[in-house]
């Protein structure tokens, strides 16, 4: 040994020795110590798990000789565990075994108080990362601007998709208040990221959780149909809500005091329209702008009503009204109209927000169902009525329309052709799918605001057949089957993002070489600019009526198990976390 490595061996504190000897360990060899304080909630979650397969134990571990000639784990079970279960399936594939790094503690040999002391100082005295920590270090990442490779390695340590990943850059915007209901709520970081966008709704994570539960509940079908619905409608309610903000401030701004909403005890501000002038000349909103009770109210468009607050006080004449209690009794009956109309009209603008991006993925799968095609046959060859409305609407609005429900760009007004480019790079076995996309068109364009007071039949046919292929439906939707689906409220609450399904695990390809994944990425990106298939074509078509209990649709859009990002906060802390 030189004199310098001497000297440095020299200046190492006793506090680094006391650490053991560094070495490392097949972890199939160890054992666990006798002495290891830890017997609860041992199991290696679904994220240790991930990581520690692909990048190995990063923390050691600590280990002392056992009577018989082994090895006891006493600090750092659960990466022991994790380290474990990755060599076992190393072996499996033929793939080498990776060491764990330990620890050795030979004065501990005879110790078994001071291994027990410091096997419960392992679990006792460290705080687990809280979940704005968690949240934040995965933003890092999106916003140091990882690669498509980059991001699907550190999904796959972190044990998370890579889609939570994107997500987390919003969801790490939550307020406190909305990060602390998400987590309680036990939403993941997709989750998270949807909560961030309306979380300034009252209530919107309630609504989602009870959402999140309907789909759990639903049997047949692997969607976030119910969620999906409820995004849409809190968004659409941010927006509402918005408008009104914004409609308010610049009353305000012009000096124009803002009444509250509409009340039946209000016996004293008349609306600008029931007014005049001693003289009886009509007002206006600038005619009346300079009077002490000038005020509005804002209607439920968000449009500002002109009041005066005290017609007689300002002297002001109140127009006469031969019945006045039966005028205002007609009055609210045609604001409790209208208000109805409204919010139904609402309802079917945020279903059919999230139907359209359902049949969008319908018109771009790899296949169409034996109901779909029916569909399809009957819309076109028998020449429905439905499908002869559509196409003789104006050229340009009717491209437009099938063209939400295709790939690529919407194409260029006036084209001669407009869909020719699509044709030509669309593989045989996909080309049917384009005239779903038509057929699809020609019955949303039926599904207009008021379609919930006409009821009619090809509505009810629409919304079955897409129900059969997998859709769900929203509660406008269901009335309009003559069906009430009032949301169940949430009931069992999880404790935290990590109490979510784990993921189902890596096939072999997916966990020992990322690259492979990359080239099916590519490949599916590819397949419709790829040599053309043979053409499938239809099997015997059943009745139209069959398509009320079509299969699911093979090209329905499929969701991923969502996995947690980190422990349980309630639960013990991580013995040995990987990042801490």
């Amino acid at each position: 040994m030189s004199e310098k490595t001497t000297a440095a061996t020299a200046q190492i504190p006793a506090g680094l020795k006391a650490l053991g000897r560094l070495t490392e360990f097949d972890p199939r060899t160890l054992v666990l110590d006798p002495r290891n304080a830890r017997t609860e909630n041992v199991k290696p979650d679904h994220a240790l798990l991930a990581s520690v397969e692909r990048i190995g134990v990063q923390e050691p571990i600590s280990v002392r000789p056992l009577g018989d000639g082994t090895f006891g784990v006493f600090k750092g079970q659960r990466r022991w565990l994790a380290a474990t279960a990755a060599a076992k399936k190393a072996e499996a594939k033929g793939a080498p075994v990776r060491p764990i790094p330990a620890f050795v503690r030979e004065d501990l040999t005879d110790s078994d108080t001071e291994a027990l002391l410091l096997s419960m100082v392992e679990n006792t005295q460290r705080a687990p990362m809280t979940h704005r920590d968690q949240l934040n270090g995965a933003a890092q990442l999106e916003l140091i601007g990882v690669s498509d490779a980059e991001r699907r390695r550190a999904a796959g340590i972190l044990g998370i998709k890579r889609e939570s990943l994107r997500a987390a850059k919003q969801a790490a915007a939550l307020t406190p208040e909305g990060l602390q209901n998400g987590a309680r709520l036990g939403f993941d970081l997709t989750e998270l990221a949807d909560l961030q966008d309306v979380e300034e709704v009252s209530g919107a994570a309630r609504q989602l959780a009870a959402a999140r539960k309907q789909d759990a509940e639903a049997k047949g079908k692997n969607t976030r149909g119910h969620w999906q619905h409820a995004m849409a409608s809190l968004r659409q309610e941010r927006d509402e809500q918005r408008k009104r903000q914004a409609a308010v401030q610049a009353l305000t701004d012009a000096g124009v005091k803002v009444l509250p909403r509409y009340s039946r005890s209000d016996d004293t501000a008349r609306p600008l329209d029931q007014i005049t002038t001693r003289l009886g000349k009509e007002f206006t909103a600038t005619t009346h702008a300079e009077c002490a009770g000038h005020a509005a109210r804002l209607d439920e468009d968000a449009v500002p009503v002109y009041f005066c607050t005290d017609p007689e006080k300002n002297g002001h004449s109140i127009k006469d009204a031969p019945d006045a209690a039966e005028e205002a009794k007609a009055k609210e009956e045609a604001r409790a109209e209208r208000k109805k109309v409204i919010e139904q009209n609402r309802a079917a603008r945020a279903a059919r927000e999230v139907r359209h991006d359902f049949v969008a993925q319908l018109c771009k799968g790899k296949t169409l169902s034996d109901a779909a095609w029916t569909l399809v046959l009957n819309t076109v060859l028998n020449g429905s009525d439905t499908y002869r409305r559509f196409i003789n609407k104006t050229p340009a609005k009717a491209t437009a329309a099938v063209a939400k429900f295709t790939s690529g760009p919407v194409p260029e007004e006036n084209a001669g052709d407009p869909f020719a480019p699509l044709i030509q790079r669309t593989g045989k076995a996909r080309r049917p799918q384009l005239l779903m996309a038509q057929v699809a068109a020609a019955f949303e364009d039926e599904m207009h605001d008021k379609a919930w007071s006409t009821k009619s039949q090809t509505q009810v046919m629409w919304l079955t057949f897409l129900e059969a292929e997998g859709y769900t439906l929203s509660a406008h939707e269901a009335a309009i089957l003559g069906r009430a689906t009032a949301p169940e409220p949430a009931t069992a609450e999880p404790t935290s993002l990590a109490d979510e399904q784990e993921p189902q695990e890596d096939t072999e390809e997916q966990s020992t070489e990322t690259q492979e994944a990359d080239v099916a990425d590519a490949q599916e990106e590819q397949e419709d600019a790829g040599p053309d298939a043979p053409e499938e074509g239809p099997e015997a078509a059943p009745a139209p009526e069959a398509t009320k209990g079509a299969q699911e649709a093979e090209s329905a859009p499929e969701e991923e198990e969502a996995a947690p990002l980190a422990e349980d906060a309630a639960r013990a802390p991580q013995e040995g976390a990987q990042q801490e």
